[in-house]
């Protein structure tokens, strides 16, 4: 296949834009694996378990062994439990116990397709990570998941944007409500903004990783 070879790059008159190939999604996956090393170096030992899970093929519809629409999570939790003294009777107290932040990128404001947007729900680069919301569940946010991160995110002084697609636009969607579906899991879907997703090389705001790997990091301190 033929793709952008040329690293990732800050531009902007203050440096405020970050310009790659691939940020849809390597910098959630940046983002979550930083946060992991960091609560798992930081907090006590509660008995408490933070999972990270990477998928392939999310944008073919995750349809596959190692996709969200697989087995994979679901068995990895199995074992967990199973390796710690655990039954499916504990499993199940544990998910509905636990969080589940689906994270993918979110599409900001184009400023010249304006009108493709709900105008009460504008999206910014650089105002901090997105929480998505769907009455169609196409994403997975409900209103205690979006309390929830809200209120993570507050206690490290993190912004939190929100996005609702014009309901005559129809958006995609994610592996958030896949996972809820097949595991049971409280979820909610956040990301961070970026312009031209999907293309070559795509764009963010300079500040968007550094908020959205505070945002991870509170939540997994929960």
């Amino acid at each position: 296949m033929a793709h952008d070879v040329v690293g990732g790059t800050i531009s902007g008159i203050d440096g405020e834009l970050l310009s790659s190939a691939r940020i849809d999604d390597l910098l959630s996956c940046w983002a979550a694996t930083s946060a992991l090393l960091e609560a798992a170096a930081s907090r006590e030992d509660t008995g408490l378990m933070p999972v990270l899970a990477l998928f392939d093929h999310e944008e073919i519809g995750s349809q596959s062994a190692s996709g969200a629409g697989g087995d994979v999570l679901a068995t990895t939790l199995e074992r967990i439990a199973r390796s710690a003294g655990g039954d499916g009777d504990d499993l199940a107290r544990a998910v509905a116990g636990s969080w589940l932040v689906s994270t993918d990128g979110a599409h900001a404001t184009h400023p010249n397709y304006a009108d493709r947007h709900d105008p009460a729900h504008t999206v910014s680069l650089n105002q901090g990570p997105v929480l998505k919301h769907n009455a169609n569940v196409r994403y997975a946010t409900d209103a205690p998941g979006a309390a929830w991160f809200e209120a993570a995110c507050r206690r490290v002084d993190v912004p939190v944007q929100h996005f609702v697609s014009r309901n005559d636009v129809p958006c995609g969607s994610t592996i958030g409500p896949i996972a809820a579906t097949r595991l049971g899991l409280p979820t909610v879907d956040v990301g961070a903004p970026q312009l031209a997703m999907h293309s070559a090389r795509e764009l963010c705001g300079s500040d968007d990783p550094r908020w959205l790997r505070l945002a991870l990091t509170a939540c997994l301190a929960e």
